[in-house]
This record gives structure tokens, sequence and C-alpha cells, in this order.
């Protein structure tokens, strides 16, 4: 099992203080201005995390390892979705038509995905107040972050006919789930990548002869990859510029 450490621009840097102003309608004023849940909190000053997430960190539940926050002002994901669209379009112009087909499904798909620029950070309200290092201070921009309860599912996506939800199952391996999974006549059958809540990867075999017992976390996603062999190192590259920018789909 290979984990995978994508590292990004974090945008965040040291300490601060403000007081968040609850208002839907930020100023253009406003230092630093985080859209949590539909509902935009602008800071006159650069905001640690943990002042970010006083005024909602105690309204629910919150599933920590499934927060996800984005900066708004980046142009990278855009950049590298035309990369990856290009890159399968240049690869279709070779490949035989069943693949093809299956190229320019993946193409549709992440053409409709919404996407922003992840920061990789742990976010967690009681971590960020008991130890300053998972306490960082924002710099100034636009963010979105998301919160949400203990999601119920996994997402399957990649070389199949369509992206899969299923009920997550504790305790369950991976490549167990792959069983109510249809993948096409391109799939790798032996790997797949794990892509956690938290933006952790990890490439798990899914094989007879490399079978490991993997879980995956609530509300994950499980990318099955092209196998390398049809294109060799250009098939392989797609693989991974397609879990790249899987990091900056913004969940709906």
């Amino acid at each position: 099992m290979r984990i995978f450490k994508i590292i990004l621009t974090t945008g965040l840097l040291l300490v601060g203080q403000a007081e968040a102003v609850t208002l839907a309608d930020a100023t253009q004023s406003a230092a630093v201005r985080v859209e949590i849940n539909n509902t935009t909190y602008p800071f006159d000053t650069k905001p640690r995390l943990a002042t970010v997430l006083a005024p909602v960190a105690l309204q629910q539940n919150w599933y920590w390892p499934g927060s996800r926050l984005y900066r708004l002002n980046s142009s990278e994901p855009e950049q590298l979705r035309t990369l990856v669209l290009q890159q399968i379009e240049d690869l279709k112009q070779s490949a035989k038509p069943a693949l093809q087909s299956e190229l320019a499904a993946v193409q549709l798909q992440i053409k409709s995905w919404q996407l922003a620029k992840r920061i990789l950070i742990p976010i967690d309200y009681d971590l960020a107040r008991a130890q300053a290092p998972f306490n960082p201070l924002f710099d100034a921009g636009d963010y979105k972050l998301q919160l949400v309860e203990r999601p119920d599912q996994v997402l399957f996506w990649g070389a199949i006919p369509a992206p899969v939800t299923l009920p997550h199952k504790g305790a369950v391996a991976v490549g167990d789930y792959l069983s109510d999974i249809a993948r096409t006549t391109s799939a790798d059958k032996s790997t797949v990548f794990v892509i956690n809540p938290d933006g952790s990867m990890l490439e798990v075999g899914v094989g007879a002869w490399n079978w490991q017992h993997t879980e995956v976390m609530p509300g994950g996603q499980v990318f099955i990859p092209f196998a390398s062999s049809w294109f060799s190192a250009d098939m392989k590259q797609l693989n991974e510029n397609l879990l790249a920018l899987a990091l900056h789909r913004v969940e709906q």
C-alpha cells in the first residue's frame, strides 16, 4: 500500500485574532471572507482557524475528518482541469473505440465538477483550540469551508461506466465493494486509489495476488484507475492527474 501526499500551498500563515461578523453580504473591505455552509463570515484582520470555526463549531455534531477548506481566488484547479481534458483528448485520438468511449465518459464527468483550490490542513475545533500547530492563520482572500455530519456513503468513479455511490460499510476492505461495481475493459483490475475525506490518498491492491485489507472512511472516494499498459506512461500520468484534480472537487 502506497500513501500519496500531494502538497498544496495552504494560504494559511501564523498568529492573529479577529471577531467574526456573521453577515451573508460580506463587505469588500474584509481581509478574509469565509463561506461556511452558504453563510459568509467577513474578518477585518487575518483570523486563526479556531476563530473562523467558533460561530458554527457547536451548532451540530460535525464530522471533522470530512471538513473541507477551499481557497476561491485561485486559478490553479481550472488550469489543471484544462490540462487533463486536453490529455484525454490526445489519448482518444489513437485509442480503440471502446477506450475512446470510456475516456469520453470521464471527460464529461470532470467537465461538470465544481472546482476550488483545496487546502489540506486538519480541521477540528477542539484540536485548533488546544494546539497551536493546528490553529493556523488565514492569509487574505476568499475561502469556502464545508462542514458535514458523518456521511454514510462511498463514491466510486474512474474507469467505470458512470460514478456509483454505495453505502459505507464498517470493517470492510475496499476490495469487497468491487463486486457491486462494473469496471470497464480498460480498468486496472489489481489496484484502486482511496481518497479519504481529509485529502489523504492510498494506493490499494485489490487483486488476488496483491490483496490488502484497507478500509474506506465514511464519505471517502475510490478511484478506479485505467490500466497503464494501454498507453504505458501516458495512461499512468492521466491517472495521477485525475487524482490531483479530484482533490480540488467541491462536494455538492
